[in-house]
């Protein structure tokens, strides 16, 4: 009877693979962001859909920030969404998200937010490139990143990626993703260079992952941080470290050439050889 006070509503595929992977791979979502995951043809039939599923009780909405008049959400599980899951354990996953998206501080949310942005860049680049896989993506709320420690991995980056262009030879790619809003100071992005360089010359990764070799793409958000962070990274490393901000990464195809690599001349594309 708990549930009366809800509005009735139609579940289709694409709501349930939302209410997925809310749970699975991300924690809450803008509607940009699920725009993005699943295409609806118009900002207003996704707003409308969002709401429907709000009111039914299967998504639930947050405030991310207020612009005069008009009011940002973020959308993550609501109460009916462990209705959709059979398996106990996962029942009360959901109802652990639920209960901890509202209690999200505001300045980890922006992060863990833009984290999630670059994660749907390489979730969604199969649309451009037919010939691209995603083999493997670790985000950031993955309890793998403890076995990843044991392979020698130095702290949890925010993402670890491995994708693969087909009919192209030796074309695995590895990387660990680094989203940097300019809040850490010098030192510690300095420890944070130096424990991948050491992590790159014990040769660790190519003994436990399938790719010889890795690269840490560097996300910011500003062309200073980034300018800034090559200045600091050149002296140390001219092949480890990928540079870009995140308007240029949002604006463009993945693997267009906008990233900076310290010490060389040029913009470089992702499937640029190493």
């Amino acid at each position: 009877m708990a549930n009366n006070r809800y509005k009735r509503i139609g579940l289709q595929n694409r709501d349930l693979s939302l209410i997925r992977i809310l749970t699975e791979d991300f924690r809450v979502l803008t509607s940009e962001q699920i725009g993005n995951l699943f295409p609806m043809g118009s900002n207003a039939r996704l707003s409308f859909r969002l709401k429907l599923l709000c009111d039914a009780g299967y998504l639930s909405a947050r405030t991310l920030a207020r612009l005069g008049s008009s009011t940002r959400y973020g959308y993550y599980v609501g109460p009916r969404a462990k209705e959709l899951f059979e398996n106990p354990t996962d029942q009360r996953i959901v109802a652990s998200i639920h209960n901890q998206v509202p209690q999200f501080a505001e300045n980890s949310l922006t992060h863990r937010m833009l984290v999630d942005s670059v994660h749907i860049r390489f979730l969604t680049a199969t649309r451009d490139y037919p010939e691209y896989k995603l083999l493997t993506w670790v985000d950031q709320y993955s309890t793998w990143w403890e076995e990843l420690r044991n392979y020698g991995v130095p702290g949890q980056a925010d993402g670890y990626g491995e994708f693969l262009m087909l009919m192209h030879f030796e074309s695995l790619y590895t990387c660990f993703i680094e989203v940097d809003r300019g809040t850490e100071r010098g030192r510690t992005i300095q420890e944070k260079v130096e424990r991948y360089i050491q992590y790159a010359e014990s040769g660790a990764h190519e003994k436990k992952f399938a790719a010889k070799l890795f690269r840490v793409l560097f996300v910011t958000t500003t062309a200073r941080r980034l300018e800034g962070l090559a200045r600091l990274i050149a002296p140390q490393s001219r092949h480890l470290f990928w540079l870009t901000t995140w308007e240029q990464m949002r604006t463009a195809k993945l693997f267009d050439g906008y990233w900076t690599r310290p010490g060389q001349e040029g913009l470089h594309s992702l499937i640029s050889p190493t």
